[in-house]
């Protein structure tokens, strides 16, 4: 047999996409199947003459009766090349039961979530992954299955997110088979790997052998395919961030040069500014709610919410905080009150004569003469309003006008009379009720200020 040296192509692979350079230090996920053993060799002979370092890193998802001895086997391998050995195990089955997920997002979340954990904790530079042209493919088949873009078309990128490389992407998984029986490399099977119950499993064993069966050269083409889209996407992208950052301005995303751009760009911005949340129906949906003008806000998936004016338009996540917090607190009157759930301290004092320049949002007097004691701190209640010179207003739209935080709006502490009348919303705005007169005889001054300042 003709010897496959496929550690040339590797080698090109990190040098073309940069996927590893000089001096850094480079964690390897494996299983001890064919993929990861022959990456695992392949980068234990390029180490030195690249200039970086190795460990492994494996994950033990308990799932098969062989994982414990498959974890063995990396292990032993590790300590043959004399390299560092990383280990976790979970209970995939049981977490995805738990959750409600599938056994294969799961297993998926949790290794990755390990590799990024081993990553940072003991500063690794990259993460590289025994992912091929099969794989690749595969990836892109599925992408499309269930509707995709230029993006889900890429399949699998040569340098992804997190400093996740994949140095075996032009290599087939056939090349990988030949190399290893060459080099006589031990591997372990996964059996579930044939099993026809995960999708990824049907289109590798079902789909693809038909697609080569018609044009044996099917997977150079998609991965030919997938690297001329990676490039199209960056270039693409370059100018989606540059138009996307001169549509930002304080959170908020100018509608009018928006409607300028053609529809392309206004699909990839979107894509840009919804990230995780991206999908092809809420994309179009978004730019026929932008163009319309039918309306100024629009549900786009659970808490998540684009709205728009004239002008503007931004994505707004619902909060999912308690509307109010139902705590009360007596003011000492005179002393001093810590409100914990709002972090503010409240102190009063009696006093003579006050300059009116003196008074803020943080600082008021109330006339004693007239207000109903005792005097509390509540948070808001739906229907609230506050008297105001102008007449009443709710607290929502105070909260609004003063553009309150909306993730902060239920712990905006209010200073209420025994009649639950709203004096001041404290750091915010004082109402007109209990105002001293040059009649008045007892004055009350009431400051707010943050605990942090004080101790």
């Amino acid at each position: 047999m003709k010897k496959i040296n496929i550690s040339n192509e590797v080698k090109d692979t990190i040098e073309q996409f940069a996927l590893i350079k000089k001096g850094e230090r480079v964690l390897i996920g494996v299983s001890g199947g064919a993929d990861s053993m022959c990456l695992l060799h392949i980068l234990n002979e390029l180490k030195d003459e690249l200039g970086f370092s190795i460990a492994v890193a494996t994950f033990n998802h308990k799932i098969r009766k062989e994982s414990n001895e498959e974890t063995k086997f990396v292990s032993d391998v590790a300590v043959k090349f004399d390299i560092p050995f990383f280990y976790n195990e979970k209970d995939i089955k049981q977490l995805a039961k738990m959750h409600s997920r599938s056994l294969e997002d799961m297993a998926r979340e949790e290794r990755f979530a390990f590799f990024l954990k081993i990553k940072q904790e003991e500063k690794y530079d990259k993460i590289a992954l025994a992912h091929t042209m099969d794989d690749l493919v595969e990836t892109t088949f599925i992408h499309l299955l269930k509707g995709t873009g230029i993006t889900g078309l890429i399949g699998i990128r040569p340098k992804s997110f997190q400093g996740i490389i994949h140095p075996l992407i032009r290599i087939t998984r056939k090349d990988i088979e030949a190399y290893i029986k060459l080099n006589k490399i031990p591997f372990r099977t996964d059996w579930t790997n044939f099993s026809l119950d995960y999708l990824r499993n049907r289109v590798r064993h079902q789909l693809i052998p038909l697609l080569v069966s018609l044009n044996p050269e099917i997977k150079q083409h998609i991965l030919n395919l997938s690297l001329t889209l990676l490039e199209e996407e960056q270039f693409i992208n370059e100018i989606s961030l540059k138009d996307k950052a001169l549509l930002f301005n304080k959170e908020r995303y100018s509608l009018t040069i928006f409607n300028t751009l053609p529809l392309f760009e206004k699909r990839r911005i979107i894509k840009l500014i919804l990230g995780k949340y991206a999908t092809f129906d809420r994309i179009e949906r978004i730019v026929q709610f932008l163009s319309t003008g039918k309306s100024n806000k629009t549900n786009l998936y659970a808490n998540l919410y684009i709205q728009r004016n004239k002008k503007e338009f931004w994505i707004e996540k619902a909060s999912r905080l308690p509307f109010s917090l139902k705590k009360e607190y007596p003011i000492i009157t005179p002393g001093t009150t810590l409100i914990e759930k709002a972090n503010t301290i409240i102190k009063t004092e009696i006093i003579g004569n006050v300059k009116k320049s003196t008074l803020n949002n943080n600082k008021i007097v109330v006339n004693m003469d007239n207000v109903p004691l005792p005097l509390k701190v509540r948070f808001r209640k739906k229907g609230d309003k506050i008297s105001l010179k102008m007449g009443s207003k709710k607290i929502q739209d105070l909260f609004v006008d003063q553009k309150i935080d909306v993730k902060m709006r239920h712990k905006v502490p209010l200073l209420v009379s025994s009649k639950n009348e709203i004096i001041w919303v404290i750091g915010v705005r004082r109402s007109n009720l209990y105002q001293i007169t040059k009649n008045t005889k007892n004055k009350l001054l009431v400051t707010a200020t943050l605990r942090k300042t004080i101790f």
